[in-house]
């Protein structure tokens, strides 16, 4: 939780009246933690700071989840964990940026279903789903093409929907298209991929050799699904989500 904080004993008052008129909000006072969740509202909580009890609000888009979980601040995206159900809802209305509905969250892609955004306090990073995966809007993640509704099929599959398509240099994945959808498969053991027959045969061919057991590089897998555009950033992680500390937000 944020420190230096400075208080007016009136916004202690009226703080403090507020708890008080609320019955079903416990004393986070008088609780080991010392935060408790908003009885009406999942993006407000009570914190104790000094022995009373005060209001805030999680970051615009996130709501309370808990001390020390979620995203930031304890809070979280508001479908993880049904953290926002009904009859709770979010009472601070959405502050929106370029590509971000709201200042915190993950959002689809305007033109592309292989792309999303994460947004981080307003500022929006352009996402990658690899694999043949696309951007499942409900589940805010990427996800199989058959989960994806309204979504167009991939370009890699536009020559057949259900053929196969050489990954790169690669001697030993490719792409399988199934219904439009790229998937990434490898030849079983000892066989290498041809681009003339488009299937796993046995060595040699034209381009390979008697595949060796070293993996090859990541960028390999993408750079035909991205078509010549630039390399995805990485998924955001643990890494992404504990950034510098951030002022939280007061009512």
């Amino acid at each position: 939780m944020s420190t230096g904080r400075h208080w007016t004993s009136l916004i202690v008052l009226v703080g403090t009246a507020a708890l008080a008129s609320c019955a079903q909000v416990e004393d986070p006072c008088k609780t080991k933690s010392r935060v408790v969740a908003d009885d009406k509202y999942c993006d407000k909580y009570w914190e104790c700071d000094n022995g009373q009890s005060i209001q805030y609000d999680c970051p615009n888009g996130l709501v309370f989840a808990g001390k020390h979980r979620g995203v930031t601040e304890g809070c979280d995206y508001p479908w993880r964990s049904n953290y926002c159900e009904y009859p709770k809802v979010q009472t601070n209305p959405p502050i929106g940026t370029e590509h971000c509905d709201w200042l915190y969250g993950i959002f689809g892609h305007e033109t592309s279903c292989t792309r999303y955004w994460t947004c981080w306090n307003g500022t929006a990073t352009e996402q990658l789903c690899i694999g043949g995966l696309l951007y499942n809007e409900n589940a805010h993640s990427c996800d199989w093409p058959e989960n994806v509704d309204g979504c167009q099929k991939h370009p890699l599959c536009n020559e057949d929907p259900n053929g196969n398509v050489p990954l790169g240099k690669s001697c030993n994945r490719y792409w399988q298209c199934q219904g439009g959808y790229p998937r990434l498969q490898r030849c079983p053991a000892m066989l290498v991929f041809d681009r003339r027959s488009l299937r796993c045969v046995v060595p040699p061919t034209e381009e390979c050799d008697v595949p060796t057991t070293t993996a090859p590089p990541p960028e390999e897998d993408q750079q035909d699904l991205r078509q010549g555009q630039q390399q995805p950033q990485k998924r955001p992680g643990n890494d992404y989500q504990e950034q510098q500390g951030r002022q939280r937000p007061r009512n």
